[in-house]
């Protein structure tokens, strides 16, 4: 066989321009191909020509999502005798700090931590030295030592606190995330109507409602059928705000929606409601034990869906699933099902691979609010985590279809797709019209970041075949 390696003119080694193999070595070549069924009453319309691939049934609308003229004046005017340029700066600095929150460190997180810091000032200071020194610097040296060890603690662990708002600190919450917030929860609550025509929501509830962005969203979707809306919020000014939102800014004037209530505190009535949300709250919550227990009280709460939305960060990730893991697992009367985004009940299969940093998560395009003509961009983008749980069970015939997770990769002549499937794995799909046909293979290429393909995928096959008996040439590395 030829060497992999060839040394040029001045001597140096460079891989060979190609590689040779003989009868006496066999070429191991794996191809990898799945297969792609496109549901049958979708691939008949699709070929006589009904509806357009563009236009498939996995496809999910809004990619853009801008705010309503009424609700961007009416923030507007609220911001009133506020200085502008103050009022962006504060904005922009809590949109980042919120972006980059974490949820409070839980006892065995700190305790693994200060266990590894020990073993290093152990390294360094050992307690083998005790055994020198007299009572006194024995003590001195054990208060150097803690010291050191409380030191380093505090330099790696999340230093948690629950932001407070008071009326200027929701005006600049409403300024820094409404647009975004009013997005993200359009985007997932269209989804949830498209998915389930027949559900009408009569009563809707809100945990950590904030200035109300998912009752606006939920407004303009069931307007005519929501009967009542019940937000909690332990801010007093975020009720207050919010409430003077749907009047438009002036407090004089009449609420346009039937029935709105605002509490600080989760009611103690057992109360069902067709529709619950805790959106952009989890974090806020004061430990693991905290976030249960809410999470568990509004599931009993629940009489159709529970929305659970956060940022798209890892962190924001793994807090929606661990939601979504609990509420499956609770002991109820109707057991809970994952309506979207995932395919499967089962765990995220991103957080089985401790290796794997990447976060589930879903970008949305949206028009920020401008306060002035130099405030920002026309469109800006947001990733988000959420999960949409049924009680009971679903009727979705469609529920079992792979779900997009990332861009797709447009290229020419085949797209790269890559899935969430039904059976909780990670899958990437090269779809080409050639082996997949020509409904797949269009369906695939007009599918983006969020979307479901409407087909059924087989199982991977591997392929291993033998080299010809003659020298093959296999590769070429120049």
């Amino acid at each position: 066989m030829a060497s992999l390696f060839v040394r040029d003119t001045a001597g140096h080694i460079m891989l060979a321009p190609r590689l040779f193999l003989t009868s006496t070595h066999f070429l191991q070549r794996y191809t990898c191909k799945i297969s792609a069924a496109v549901e049958p009453d979708v691939l008949a319309d699709l070929e006589q020509a009904n509806i357009k691939p563009r236009k498939h049934p996995g496809i999910i609308r809004p990619n853009h999502v801008e705010l309503p003229k009424q609700l961007s004046d009416t923030l507007k005017r609220i911001v009133g005798d506020h200085p502008v340029r103050k009022v962006l700066r504060d904005s922009q600095m809590l949109n980042h700090y919120i972006k980059s929150r974490h949820p409070p460190p839980t006892p065995l997180e700190i305790e693994n931590k200060k266990r590894l810091i020990v073993e290093e000032v152990n390294s360094k200071m050992s307690l083998e030295r005790l055994a020198t020194l007299s009572e006194e610097e024995a003590a001195r040296w054990k208060r150097k030592r803690e010291l050191e060890i409380n030191k380093r603690l505090g330099q790696r662990t999340y230093a948690w606190k629950p932001i407070e708002y008071g009326a200027y600190e929701a005006i600049v919450y409403a300024v820094a995330r409404a647009a975004q917030e009013y997005a993200v929860m359009r985007r997932v609550l269209t989804e949830l109507q498209l998915r389930d025509a027949h559900f009408n929501p009569r009563s809707y509830f809100d945990f950590g409602s904030g200035i109300g962005t998912g009752m606006w969203a939920a407004s303009e979707l069931w307007r005519e059928s929501i009967f009542e809306y019940y937000n909690v919020d332990r801010s007093r000014e975020m009720n207050e705000l919010s409430e003077l939102i749907l009047q438009q800014g002036q407090e004089n004037k009449q609420v346009a929606l039937r029935n709105v209530f605002y509490r600080q505190f989760l009611p103690a009535i057992d109360t069902k409601y067709d529709l619950v949300i805790i959106s952009h709250t989890l974090f806020e919550l004061a430990d693991k034990q905290q976030r249960l227990e809410i999470l568990l009280n509004l599931w009993r709460k629940c009489d159709g869906y529970m929305v659970i939305v956060e940022e798209g960060t890892r962190r924001g990730s793994e807090l929606v699933n661990e939601a979504r893991q609990y509420l499956l697992r609770a002991e109820d009367e109707h057991q809970g099902h994952t309506l979207a985004p995932c395919p499967h009940d089962l765990r995220c299969p991103r957080l089985n691979d401790l290796a794997d940093r990447t976060p589930c998560n879903f970008e949305i395009s949206y028009a920020p609010l401008r306060l002035s003509s130099d405030s920002a961009s026309d469109r800006q983008s947001s990733v988000y985590s959420y999960a949409i749980l049924k009680k009971g069970a679903i009727a979705d015939a469609t529920q079992q279809w792979p779900r997009i997770v990332r861009p797709t990769l447009v290229r020419s002549k085949h797209s790269i797709c890559r899935l969430c499937t039904q059976t909780g794995n990670l899958q990437e799909v090269i779809f080409t019209a050639s082996k997949h046909g020509k409904a797949a293979y269009s369906c695939a290429r007009v599918s983006r970041w969020g979307d479901r393909l409407p087909m059924a995928l087989g199982t991977p096959q591997v392929k291993q075949s033998k080299s010809k008996s003659e020298p093959t040439e296999q590769s070429e590395l120049a």
